[in-house]
């Protein structure tokens, strides 16, 4: 038995916070020295560029093929898949991931677990973004992935197995012997002892 979980996200959303972050850091970079940090601040900000574009949606793509590949663990051995829509997202930026996991995931953790997706994915986004430009900051956002990750692996615990019907009195044991008895023998009488007569015997020694 398995059943599906569908994590029902937004591309334009992930992409703005994303955006929100890079712009955050570069304002805080500008205000240190407005005049010698304002190229910096413009250039390590994500904008509406189309090379920057690009750059987010196929840091967009990997971010989300990470979160898949963490999830492999979790998906039912015998039916379970992982997919997603990322491709052929909707205009306004849906799509969804879906897993099947074993029939005893918990149902009332889908909501958790994707928001927590949403931000893995988002996190793992700005570790990719500052990996080459501020490595220090690539490592902070990485910590916050991971720990992330530890919150989404806490959503897929299992139930506890369903009780069986059967009462454990009915489980019992039987101890058969292997060994063969001795099968008496009735005693057996001995054999009747017929006489035999005395055979006559000619006198050799006289004659007539």
């Amino acid at each position: 038995m398995a059943k599906t979980i569908t994590l029902n996200l937004n591309k334009a959303l992930i992409i703005e916070a994303v955006k929100s972050d890079t712009y955050l850091t570069g304002q805080i970079d500008k205000s240190a020295d407005a005049v010698k940090n304002a190229s910096l601040a413009y250039n390590e900000q994500a904008g509406d560029e189309t090379y920057q574009e690009r750059k987010l949606l196929r840091t967009l793509r990997s971010a989300v093929a990470k979160f898949e590949a963490n999830m492999a663990e979790f998906v039912d051995s015998a039916t379970g898949t992982i997919s997603d829509t990322l491709a052929l997202a909707s205009a306004d930026g849906s799509f969804q991931i879906t897993i099947v996991v074993s029939d005893r995931y918990q149902n009332g953790l889908a909501g958790p677990l994707s928001s927590l997706a949403e931000e893995f994915i988002v996190n793992t986004m700005d570790y990719t973004w500052w990996q080459a430009i501020k490595p220090n900051l690539a490592e902070t956002y990485y910590k916050f992935a991971v720990e992330t990750l530890t919150h989404i692996r806490l959503c897929l615990a299992k139930t506890a197995p369903s009780s069986s019907n059967v009462d454990y009195t009915s489980v019992s044991g039987v101890v058969t012997s292997n060994t063969q008895e001795p099968t008496e023998q009735a005693p057996t009488e001995p054999a009747e002892q017929v006489p035999t007569e005395p055979t006559e015997q000619n006198d050799s020694e006289g004659g007539e």
